[in-house]
């Protein structure tokens, strides 16, 4: 008996429940030709509950689902065809996991009402997480019964356009990302948050607004996200009342798009992991923010790769009257993204060395880096142990949080 043989027979005397387990980590068209091995895996398929429509492959880096591409109205109709088979054969649907490239506009136009029918069926059927990536040449609209769905644990949506928020039930969603949706207002996007009350992680991304600062004052105040612990915002460019923010523990925001000076910024009590992008050189409003933040551990400046623009923002750093808890007290990292050598950069790196207490890594990394090698090493460091990085490159790397 071979060794394949033996595998087989060991992962056919599986209980139902396991088999249906393991299945659920195939993408669908795999799970569904199993069926030819047996009469015991026959029907063994329409056990699992998760649908996953993608190619999965691995590469060098990492692994990545590469998406079907559909380029004819032949692999359109068959593609059609042989989900409706498997949405009418399930009872229950966890999962719908839809990542599918229209090879022009006009099959995504033909393609989107099958689209928007998948997913009306997996939201009366239950489902707990949905994944919609259709890659087309233009935004597909958001299917509306998916703002209802009482079920929905997990939403991640890419390039939807949605225009109508006015009803948004969600009670059930925990995480929730959005990259390259379009929509009318930064307003929608209060509107579709208030939705969600037990919204724990929250990624936006490119997110497109055809007109800005249309929310109220009051409906900014009563934007209530008390269990939300993570939010990266990257990229984001619009208003947002930060105060529903504030009950994070990481935050990653585009902090001059988001922010306005008149608004109030709201005190992170459990903020430990903050990266800021492009405060244009506003150090004032930076310790603003570390006065806010403080339990905060872990901190990262970006100020982005524009750096011709950027020579021409001096604004200069003064000490402030009062060193902020989180530098006292808490802050063990320190990162500085495109480093230029601006005088406010170097004295407000100076600040933190000199104040922050248990400090274990100051990492500055940019193109100007090496050339405060000399400042740095003269500058007193109330934490014994931080240890001081140099990095020059001239793009920056990826960070997350």
């Amino acid at each position: 008996m071979s060794a394949r043989t033996r595998n087989y027979d060991v992962i056919s005397s599986l209980p139902d429940a396991d088999l249906s387990h393991i299945l659920s980590f195939l993408p669908t068209k795999q799970v569904v030709a199993t069926s030819v091995l047996s009469k015991r895996w026959k029907h063994q398929w329409r056990s699992v509950f998760d649908i996953n429509l993608t190619n999965s492959i691995c590469k060098e880096y990492g692994e990545y689902c590469e998406e079907i591409t559909l380029n004819t109205q032949y692999a359109l109709d068959s593609f059609n065809e042989f989900v409706y088979s498997i949405l009418l054969k399930l009872d229950s649907i966890k999962s719908f996991h839809l990542k599918v490239g229209y090879g022009s506009s006009s099959l995504g136009s033909r393609g989107f009402p099958s689209v928007v029918k998948w997913v009306d069926h997996v939201v009366h059927h239950g489902v707990e997480s949905l994944r919609l990536f259709p890659f087309t040449y233009s935004d597909m609209k958001l299917p509306v019964s998916i703002l209802n769905c009482k079920t929905l644990v997990v939403l991640d949506l890419f390039s939807f356009n949605a225009k109508d928020f006015s009803s948004v039930r969600l009670p059930s969603l925990k995480i929730l990302r959005l990259e390259l949706c379009s929509f009318l207002n930064d307003r929608d996007l209060v509107l579709l948050l208030a939705g969600c009350p037990i919204l724990e992680d929250l990624h936006t991304e490119h997110l497109k607004f055809s007109l800005k600062d249309s929310f109220t004052h009051q409906e900014g105040e009563t934007l209530s996200l008390s269990k939300l612990t993570k939010a990266e915002m990257p990229y984001t460019y619009c208003h947002f009342p930060l105060k529903a923010l504030h009950n994070v523990e990481k935050l990653h925001i585009e902090l001059n798009k988001m922010y306005r000076s008149f608004d109030e910024i709201p005190t992170f009590h459990n903020l430990t992991k903050l990266k800021l992008h492009s405060i244009n050189s506003n150090w004032n409003l930076l310790v603003q923010v570390l006065n806010h933040c403080p339990k905060l551990e872990n901190l990262e400046l970006d100020e982005g790769s524009t750096i011709d623009r950027r020579l021409h923002v001096q604004k200069n750093w003064k000490d402030p009257k009062f060193v902020p808890q989180c530098l006292s007290l808490h802050l063990k990292t320190c990162i500085f993204q495109n480093f230029i050598g601006q005088q406010g950069e170097l004295m407000s790196t100076i600040y933190i060395l000199k104040n922050a207490r248990v400090l274990q890594t100051m990492s500055i990394c940019g193109v100007k880096a090496l050339e405060v090698e000399r400042e740095l090493s003269l500058c007193p460091r109330v934490s014994p142990i931080c240890e001081v990085i140099l990095n020059a490159y001239r793009f920056s790397p990826d960070s997350s949080l």
